[in-house]
């Protein structure tokens, strides 16, 4: 960046993304609002959906770092992960929240986390639900949405679906295909104890049966599934099938009880099968609404992809807390400059994507490399990086 940008240097960039006092939630929460605003001119419902990424990270000393899954590189790594939040209409979505998942590890090391310069408040373990919710609550009149989405990190706790609801707020969220149902109401009531054998019994039973999700997926008869036209893909409209069923999960031993609905649905081939909990307090949810909210979620993949490939949102070299949010924040809002940008040239250029606006970007602003004598003052300055590189290493050797 320092070698393109006209009057800059590294020292000032440097302190810029790590020290300097501005602060990356104020900046976050107002590219919340902007995008909030910028969704208004497109049609439709709109989603505010949750996820986490992450990225490979080397070495133990950056803020959040330890051996943990990433979903999106598939396998336990050293990483970071964060849970972000999309607010999506249509096909266009832009980032607005994020949070720093923090490992036992470092939630459990005081000192390490003062390294880092993470506050207080932030060093109390948080799972990724829990800061899904903060998020939510967070942006809570700041954006408008109709429903909340998210992968089945979120949709399997049974915390974060009862916050949503008792805040009554719609959700279509995903679940695992091991989630044990009901169809029936159960009745929760204490089993009757024998005369001298040991202590009353305390904890509840029902007596209906439960079953896992995948198993009820081979239940449904044949008539119930509908097919759906959900939305229009680069090939013509793409097309699912689906039911809506009424189920009740039981908490164990408890008189807890959560009546609810799930969403199945699959391509027409019977494959990819996706499970859902769906919730809408304003009254009665079709099918068709419930499969077009669970499918959303499409959007806020392709949005971490164009962040991290054309926008930079791994490509940092930071470690502490504090500058891991500036470069973040950052982030979000180039995010949003694209979307807005989009919108703006959709009657135009309907099929803008990211790497145009880059490219167009690219052509408007000034660049250092483009001026010969700068250009040749930069290849020096490398070779001279690269001299005293090759000194270090012959003078650690010797």
């Amino acid at each position: 960046m320092v070698e393109r940008i006209p009057e800059s240097n590294y020292q000032q960039l440097q302190h810029f993304i790590s020290e300097s006092e501005w602060d990356a939630k104020a900046v976050i929460k107002e590219v919340a609002e902007n995008t909030n605003l910028s969704l208004k001119f497109l049609t439709g419902e709109q989603g505010l959906i949750l996820d986490e990424s992450g990225n490979e990270k080397a070495g133990d000393q950056s803020v959040g770092v330890a051996r943990q899954y990433v979903g999106n590189v598939g396998k336990v790594c050293n990483a970071q992960n964060a849970v972000y939040a999309g607010l999506s209409r249509a096909d266009k979505i832009s980032l607005v929240g994020a949070r720093l998942y923090l490992p036992k590890e470092w939630t459990g090391d005081p000192k390490r986390c003062q390294r880092a310069g993470i506050p207080e408040p932030a060093q109390q373990y948080r799972t990724k639900p829990e800061l899904g919710l903060e998020i939510i609550r967070e942006l809570e009149g700041v954006i408008q949405y109709d429903w909340v989405g998210g992968d089945s990190v979120y949709g399997n706790s049974a915390e974060l679906r009862k916050a949503l609801r008792e805040s009554g707020k719609a959700f279509v969220i995903d679940v695992s295909e091991q989630l044990q149902v009901s169809v029936e109401k159960p009745l929760p009531i204490l089993p009757a104890s024998r005369p001298g054998r040991g202590r009353s019994k305390s904890r509840l039973v029902i007596e209906v049966e439960k079953i896992s999700l995948k198993k009820l997926l081979n239940e449904i008869e044949a008539s119930r599934w509908k097919t759906i036209e959900y939305r229009e893909g680069t090939k013509g409209l793409l097309v699912r099938e689906a039911v809506l069923k009424r189920v009740w999960i039981w908490k164990k031993g408890t008189a807890e009880i959560e009546e609810t609905q799930v969403l199945i649905s699959r391509k027409p081939d019977k494959t990819e099968v996706k499970y859902s909990l769906c919730d809408e307090p304003k009254g009665e949810l079709s099918v068709e609404t419930a499969l077009f909210r669970q499918m959303q979620r499409y959007w806020i993949e392709r949005a971490f992809q164009e962040i991290k490939e054309q926008i930079g949102l791994h490509q940092y070299q930071v470690r502490g807390w504090k500058a891991w949010h500036h470069h973040i924040a950052l982030t979000i809002m180039a995010l949003h400059f694209i979307l807005e940008t989009q919108i703006e040239n959709a009657e135009t250029l309907p099929l803008m994507s990211c790497a145009d606006v880059k490219l167009m970007l690219g052509n408007i602003l000034k660049n250092k490399l483009n001026e010969p004598q700068m250009l040749m003052q930069t290849i020096h300055q490398r070779h001279k990086i690269r001299q005293n590189d090759i000194l270090r290493r012959r003078h650690t050797l010797i």
